[in-house]
C-alpha cells in the first residue's frame, strides 16, 4: 500500500500542509497572539524549510488517526461509506511512513 513512491510523498506533505493551516486557522478564529504565533512560526518552517519542529511531527500523526477513527466511527455507524474510511487509514499510513523516513517520532503524543 504505501512503499514510499513520490505519490505517497506528495499525499504526506499535502496532508502536513493541510494541519499546519487548519491549526493556523483555528487559532486565528481564536484571536489569541501567542496562539496565532506559534502555528504560524510552525507553518513558516515547513513552507520554507520543509521541517517540522516541536511535537507538531506527533500531532500531525495524532490527527491523522483521528480522522481514521472518526471515518471507521461514522462508516460503522452508517453515517459515511466505508471508502471513506479505507482512505483515511491510508493517509494515516503514508503520513507515518513519511514522519518515521524523515526521522520524526510519531508516538507519544495523542489528540
Amino acid at each position: 500500500m504505501t512503499d514510499g513512491t513520490e505519490d505517497d510523498d506528495a499525499t504526506a506533505r499535502t496532508l502536513i500542509a493541510y494541519y499546519l493551516h487548519d491549526v493556523a486557522a483555528n487559532a486565528a478564529e481564536d484571536g489569541h497572539p501567542a496562539l496565532i504565533e506559534a502555528p504560524a512560526a510552525e507553518r513558516t518552517a515547513w513552507e520554507q524549510h520543509g521541517r517540522l519542529e516541536g511535537n507538531t511531527p506527533q500531532f500531525v500523526y495524532g490527527w491523522a488517526q483521528q480522522n481514521a477513527i472518526k471515518a471507521g466511527q461514522d462508516s460503522m455507524f452508517g453515517r459515511g461509506p466505508r471508502e471513506a474510511w479505507e482512505q483515511t487509514k491510508q493517509q494515516r499510513e503514508v503520513v507515518g511512513q513519511w514522519l518515521t523516513t524523515h526521522g520524526y517520532q510519531t508516538e507519544g503524543v495523542t489528540k
